[in-house]
């Protein structure tokens, strides 16, 4: 049971804060208002406790935690009495175990240990990365490589890949490959991820790979071209020679050079501003070009964007919408806008992700088969609407919802396409899994999608569930929610027995994102007594179950491509292939024995 402080306006305003604090955008006055309301009552502490226990697990898998990290939210969040000083590092102290400075002079509920608790789990979010680099495989398909050769398989996530931010020492720049980005504020600061990228053409410096993450900071770009998926959502193009400023996942500035952007209805309001001008999205695909003199033009591609003039004090001196093939250039000289001719082909283009398959062997497929799964979906037939279990006559897969174009959900290439949609579209077994939850069990898929927003890749439910929110496992791409994970990653939620409520049940988040346009190997494994997830053929995160649970009888199905099969709820948009389940717990070496065989494909 949550407890609620006895003020409501603290109530709501912790409601407020606290996921824009989990997500790592308060702002300073934010950060020092959320410590003020810890320090009212022991109420506001028990309720951020509560809110903070939901996901507990976390805080013992992230590994060592940045000890500048603490330094950094121990200067910002202010105690009612004086701070105490921060005593010099004693020798025999090392950062896997940091000294945490008291915050809080007194408070009945421990303030210390709740600073404590709440910077370990903001210094973990920054240590575990997931690294995923392009390679094309042998029909041409982008596939996200394992990153460690030598990696043992029984690691866990406390020593996963480097960051696509960190250089190996064979890779440090050199003067003809300069760092391309530069943290805005420096290595010492805890900054979110504004954005990732997602695709590179022409000759870029090699230290910018597919799966970089950038935080607010800039990126100078003397040739090629860029392409990034912003965590709002937002698909940014930049053509070097260029140069962008990234103050967070939903603005951005153009100095100089050009750049392109599509924003979808869920990152509507997105800014790129330039000299002079700033450009609000009001849903729509839209360019910006900085002319060597310093002059800016904005394009509407589709849709209409609000563009404003801005004067040297940084107000607004006018403003105007400026619609669909427009082309309008900042006259700085008059302070005025104008209407000019559309430039052609000056501006980048935003690629979509391409539909090339995953590249496949034989052995692969004999791998699996001999592994033995209770259910091996292999897409191998155009447009069929219903997909052959390759290891028997039962647990065959209905396609739902195709309509009469077949666009939002269709079979092609040897792989499933499934497109986002406001009517339902899925797979969903046609038979029940017999008492499938009573011992352990995997399930395997490859998948591609096509961004980052909050999806479901699969559900599975009761057999007999009269609630569409009633489940046992879900498997997902999360991003904007108000759990502590780092956005894009890999959720596997199980529930026993199945639950529709939120507070029951136990997450498995992976370090790192998805990539969007990238194949990866996703494992998750239910043992009796924890339960797994492996990214690209390593064990990425293990969560402890609780002594005692039982695993909850009864025959399962499966629906995949979006929450439930009741209604269009979080819908995974992009690929799928090889899926498959097994009656028991895959063996870290097999896992990375069918990544391989796929990796392994030149």
């Amino acid at each position: 049971m949550n407890t609620r402080p006895q003020h409501s306006d603290d109530f709501q305003r912790l409601n407020e804060l606290l996921p824009r604090f989990v997500e790592s955008r308060l702002d300073t006055n934010e950060e020092q208002e959320l410590a003020t309301i810890l320090q009212r009552s022991p109420e506001t502490q028990s309720h951020y406790l509560a809110y903070l226990q939901l996901h507990a697990e976390l805080t013992q898998a992230w590994g060592a935690v940045d000890e500048n990290a603490i330094n950094h939210l121990s200067e910002r969040l202010p105690g009612p009495g004086p701070r105490e000083t921060r005593q010099p590092e004693r020798p025999t102290e090392t950062k896997s175990t940091p000294r945490i400075s008291p915050i809080f002079s007194g408070g009945t509920f421990g303030l210390q240990n709740l600073v404590a608790f709440l910077v370990l789990v903001i210094g973990g979010l920054s240590a575990g990365l997931w690294v995923s680099l392009s390679r094309s495989g042998e029909k041409g398909a982008d596939v996200a490589l394992l990153p460690h050769e030598d990696s043992r398989d029984d690691q866990l996530a406390d020593a996963v890949p480097p960051s696509p931010n960190t250089l190996t020492s064979d890779d440090q720049p050199t003067e003809t490959q300069a760092e391309l980005f530069v943290s805005g504020y420096g290595k010492d600061e805890l900054l979110p991820i504004a954005a990732v990228v997602v695709r590179l053409d022409g000759n870029v410096s090699p230290n910018l790979a597919v799966g970089r993450r950038l935080t607010a900071g800039t990126l100078t770009l003397p040739q090629g071209s860029v392409q990034m998926e912003f965590m709002s959502g937002a698909v940014v193009a930049l053509d070097g020679p260029a140069e962008l400023q990234i103050h967070s996942k939903e603005a951005a500035t153009l100095i100089s050079g050009a750049v392109s952007a599509h924003v979808p209805k869920r990152a509507q309001g997105f800014v790129i501003n330039a000299p002079q001008a700033a450009i609000v999205d009001l849903g729509t695909e839209f360019g910006v070009r900085v002319t060597p003199s310093g002059v800016s033009e904005v394009e509407v591609l589709s849709g209409e964007v609000e563009l404003s003039l801005i004067g040297d004090d940084g107000n607004t001196l006018s403003s105007q919408r400026v619609q669909e093939a427009s082309r309008v250039r900042v006259n700085r000289d008059d302070d005025e806008l104008q209407q000019v001719a559309s430039g052609g082909k000056d501006l980048p283009i935003i690629s979509g992700y391409d539909d090339s398959a995953l590249g496949l062997s034989y052995e692969y497929a004999a791998r699996v088969r001999d592994d033995e799964p209770l259910v091996y979906w292999r897409f191998e037939e155009n447009n069929a609407e219903r997909v052959r279990n390759e290891m028997g006559d039962a647990h065959f897969a209905r396609l739902i919802g195709q309509g009469e174009s077949n666009e939002n959900i269709r079979i092609e290439n040897g792989y499933v396409r499934f497109q986002r949609s406001d009517v339902k579209r899925y797979l969903m077994t046609d038979d029940a899994l017999q008492s499938f939850n009573e011992n352990p069990y995997s399930i395997e898929f490859w998948m591609k999608p096509d961004d980052l927003q909050h999806a479901t890749c699969l559900g599975i439910f009761p057999e007999s569930r009269r609630d569409p929110r009633i489940f046992l496992n879900v498997i997902e791409i999360v991003t904007d929610t108000f759990m502590i994970h780092e956005p894009g990653a890999v959720r596997f939620l199980h529930r026993t027995p199945p639950n529709g409520e939120y507070e029951i049940g136990k997450n498995a988040f992976s370090p790192g994102m998805c990539v969007p346009g990238q194949w990866h190997h996703v494992v998750a494994v239910k043992t009796f007594d924890a339960m797994e997830i492996h990214i690209n053929g390593q064990k990425v995160r293990q969560v402890v179950l609780p002594e005692g649970s039982v695993n909850s009888e009864g025959d399962f199905q499966i629906v995949v491509g979006q929450l439930t099969a009741n209604e269009a709820w979080r819908q995974f948009s992009g690929a799928m292939d090889e899926f498959a389940v097994y009656g028991r717990a895959l063996t870290p070496e097999e896992i990375a024995e069918h990544y391989r065989l796929i990796n392994s494909i030149d």
